[in-house]
């Protein structure tokens, strides 16, 4: 079949995902795209585990305490396992709680798909091999589809004289509802007419789009941009009903009227979409979070955090910060400066290089102690964030002239002013970006600071060390285990 990949219609698109959803195989993934599996299980479950003292992570597991099963699923935090519905949305909204899970571009893939992933492999106790496919599979069909969608922004104008704005109405996270259903269904062992019907289900199922609303906002809510946790329950009710017998219409996702048509501004463009499933891979670019903020402001703290190691400069020296980038910082949420709870601190831009010198990035940064403490907020202060308009230039560049289906540079300049004068630097790459990966250690110290809220240093190590070589484990109930820790036992940020 694949010499007939490549059609436009929407129900030859549809077959091309379903058939490569169903039949893709570890072996005949790039080792590259393997250790993103990995890689990828790892960062999830270490920001899930980060996030159980959040007030999103705490609503999320006591929604699933009132679900308990044995057998069921592990939920962190919970201290026993839970049913398979409550602990899809409970691991939704824990990958998420803290802003610190993987960008996808152009939007949050993993705590969309992960779940699906997780929940099926514990609950059936697969080998961990198979969960990892299907990681890859959930979040490769999502970016694709993402990625297709028209994006936050519209350039216009020319090169020299581009124009700016952002769409009333954007949700590319909610395409991840597709990679989760289809990665379920393998899971299961279903076939293309289960995955038809399911997601044909899921599409009714799916969530509205809110997203743009959350970027015009000042103050975000738990929900944010969409939960992530609302998509994985959708799409493990929608695999369950069609395994049923429920019937799915077969066109509701990608025909005339269909969910990819009606869920942002325009309908996607698909054309093509499944012509090279397995020769290029779109997981490739995933970037890995080292601060648990909006990604928008991490090319700006890589900068801010060069300043601090080359100078040496106490904080307290600082007299003022001056962040100038992407026009978006500009953006109500982003450019909020009333920081009172832990959705305000992860997307007011201004926080972040205010907690930086002072607290480690992780769930430190939206603590209590960090909320409330009088030196984070002096420097807070003196942090500006500006939107630069020439920016814009760049942006068109990447988007119109060199067609890119979303954002890859930002370029950013920090400026720091201390008595003793002004630092200035500029970059457009984040450490965490394909282009500059986390190493395996770096990786491991995110795992360990996220875990350690919940567990033990060597308890995190050892689920570290199982998640490391879940391509060798026999099952994954064991691994879940580890995870059985009830939150009120567990250690501050």
């Amino acid at each position: 079949m694949r010499g007939s990949r490549g059609g436009s219609r929407p129900l030859d698109i549809l077959h091309e995902l379903v058939e490569w959803g169903l039949t893709a195989r570890w072996q005949d993934f790039p080792q590259e795209v393997r250790a993103l599996a990995r890689s990828l299980t790892i960062d999830c479950v270490g920001c899930a585990l980060g996030g159980v003292r959040t007030a999103k992570g705490r609503a999320a597991l006591s929604a699933a305490r009132d679900h308990p099963r044995s057998p069921g699923v592990s939920v962190p935090g919970l201290g026993r396992s839970a049913e398979p519905w409550s602990a899809a949305l409970a691991w939704g909204e824990l990958v998420n709680a803290l802003e610190f899970d993987a960008d996808l571009t152009p939007c949050h893939v993993s705590p969309f798909v992960f779940p699906a992933s997780w929940v099926s492999g514990e609950y059936a106790d697969l080998p961990g091999r198979r969960v990892l496919e299907s990681v890859v599979i959930g979040h490769e069909i999502t970016a694709r589809l993402a990625g297709r969608m028209p994006g936050l922004r519209v350039l216009a104008g020319t090169a020299r004289h581009p124009t700016y704005r952002f769409r009333q109405r954007w949700s590319a996270y909610n395409t991840g509802i597709v990679g989760s259903v289809l990665s379920d269904v393998r899971l299961r062992g279903g076939g293309p007419p289960e995955a038809y019907r399911a997601l044909g289900i899921a599409a009714g199922l799916c969530p509205v789009p809110l997203s743009s609303r959350f970027f015009l906002t000042p103050r975000p809510s738990d929900g944010k941009y969409g939960l992530p946790g609302g998509v994985s329950l959708a799409a493990r009710v929608s695999v369950d009903l069609a395994f049923a017998g429920y019937g799915g219409d077969e066109e509701a996702l990608l025909g005339p009227n269909g969910l990819l048509s009606i869920l942002g501004n325009g309908p996607a463009d698909l054309t093509g979409l499944g012509k090279d499933l397995g020769e290029t891979w779109r997981i490739r670019d995933t970037v890995f979070k080292r601060f648990p903020t909006g990604g928008v402001g991490h090319v700006g703290l890589d900068l801010f955090e060069r300043f601090l190691r080359q100078t040496g400069t106490a904080p307290e020296e600082i007299e003022e910060v001056v962040v100038t980038s992407d026009p978006i910082v500009a953006v109500p949420v982003l450019a909020n400066r009333t920081v009172t709870t832990g959705p305000d601190a992860q997307f007011s831009l201004a926080w972040g290089f205010a907690v930086l010198p002072y607290y480690p990035p992780g769930p430190a940064w939206q603590s209590a102690a960090a909320l409330t403490d009088p030196r984070v907020r002096r420097l807070f202060s003196k942090v500006k964030v500006r939107a630069d308009r020439e920016v814009v230039k760049d942006l068109y560049r990447q988007l119109v002239t060199e067609r890119q289906p979303y954002v890859r540079r930002r370029p950013t300049r920090v400026e720091v002013r201390t008595r003793q004068g002004t630092w200035r630097e500029s970059d457009d790459i984040a450490d965490g970006y394909p282009e500059r990966p986390l190493s395996q250690k770096e990786l491991e110290g995110k795992f360990l600071r996220n875990a350690g809220v919940l567990l033990e240093p060597t308890g995190a190590r050892k689920l570290f060390s199982r998640l490391a070589g879940l391509e060798t484990s026999r099952g994954l109930r064991s691994v879940g285990k580890l995870l059985q820790v009830q939150a009120r036992s567990g250690r501050a940020p």
